[in-house]
């Protein structure tokens, strides 16, 4: 046995793992691997290492508090992340405070100082209006994990994608595969990142396809089911012509879809109609809608190990994809072919 007390690189290098992460273990300051940890924990038995202790963790000064900013009540997708982000914060033994921003970006900012008024230690923001200026002066207090569309480079900013333009391509796409052209987009509220990761998608798949973008098949909503229904009524009082809807999320495409059948209008024989979130109404709504499933829970599931371990908590383990993590295009009644598609093939 050496006569001298081993050193943390006597322990890194037995451990085969670099003195970072060495110190991530020892101070639960981070993620550390499962497998890992067992070699951590066997080079310091082998070696006889006793860590130092101390006065105080970091976790002592956290009240374990996670304000969370939502931006509707009412909504499905936000509600499916604030469902998993609850659960999974509760293995940290984090509790989640949450308020409603109503898309409303000064109502927002109020909502967020009172939460860290009450002394949250981190902040999850799901979609919202506040811009990235906004949000890098609120990172300087406390650290932010968004899900939605934005994409900020900040050491105390996480952004969660949630695959709006992949969505809006996928969707769009659909609808040109099955000989669609005359495509209209029914967006969210404008400034909204996912209203414009979404359009964005849109565009893409329409310029891929060689189809010029037509702006007057764009009309912007509020991702409520009144506004997709205004929307349709608004095309049709215009005399714009299209066979086919993407909407923005499953409550414009229901409003759309009221709209086209009090107009006399059948879905899909006339007109396919394409949502996005998977609302749990979709499967049994006539017709059962076609859309994009979002990996809602998933997203608040990654947000509370994210938090966690920007707390310096201890995470156990890595977390793993699925192909639940990704959007996926879910087909049901509310799309077919194009009349002109289906009239070439009789013939």
């Amino acid at each position: 046995m050496p006569s001298s007390k081993p050193t943390l690189n006597d322990i890194a290098l037995a451990a085969s793992v670099s003195i970072s992460t060495l110190n991530r273990y020892i101070h639960q300051r981070g993620f550390v691997s499962r497998d890992k940890q067992l070699k951590i924990q066997k080079a310091m038995a082998t070696l006889g290492y006793q860590p130092k202790p101390t006065k105080y963790k970091v976790t002592d000064k956290l009240n374990y508090l996670v304000g969370v900013l939502s931006p509707y009540a009412l909504c499905p997708h936000s509600n499916a992340i604030l469902s998993g982000l609850e659960g999974e914060l509760g293995k940290y033994q984090l509790s989640p405070v949450v308020m409603i921003g109503n898309w409303n970006n000064a109502q927002e900012l109020t909502r967020v100082k009172q939460l860290i008024h009450q002394g949250v230690d981190a902040l999850v923001v799901i979609g919202s209006s506040l811009t990235a200026p906004q949000l890098t002066d609120i990172a300087l207090q406390l650290p932010i994990i968004t899900i939605g569309g934005h994409d900020i480079k900040h050491p105390n900013i996480h952004c969660i994608s949630n695959s709006g333009l992949v969505g809006g391509y996928m969707a769009t796409n659909h609808l040109l595969r099955l000989g669609h052209t005359d495509i209209v987009y029914l967006s969210g509220l404008v400034f909204h990142p996912d209203s414009q990761q979404r359009l964005l998608g849109y565009k893409q798949a329409l310029d891929k396809a060689g189809i010029d973008y037509c702006p007057e098949r764009v009309v912007n909503g509020k991702f409520d089911v009144a506004s997709g229904r205004d929307a349709v009524r608004k095309l049709l009082c215009q005399g714009v012509q299209f066979t086919a809807i993407f909407a923005a999320n499953d409550q414009m495409a229901f409003g759309a879809i009221s709209a086209l059948k009090e107009a006399g209008i059948q879905i899909p024989h006339q007109v396919s109609v394409v949502g996005f979130d998977d609302h749990e109404v979709s499967a049994v709504f006539t017709p059962a809608l076609t859309t994009l499933r979002q990996p809602s829970l998933q997203s608040g599931r990654l947000a509370a190990t994210q938090v966690a371990s920007a707390l310096g908590l201890f995470v156990e383990e890595e977390y793993q994809t699925s192909e639940d993590d990704f959007v996926r295009l879910i087909i049901r009644d509310s799309c077919d072919e194009n009349n002109k598609i289906k009239d070439e093939k009789k013939g």
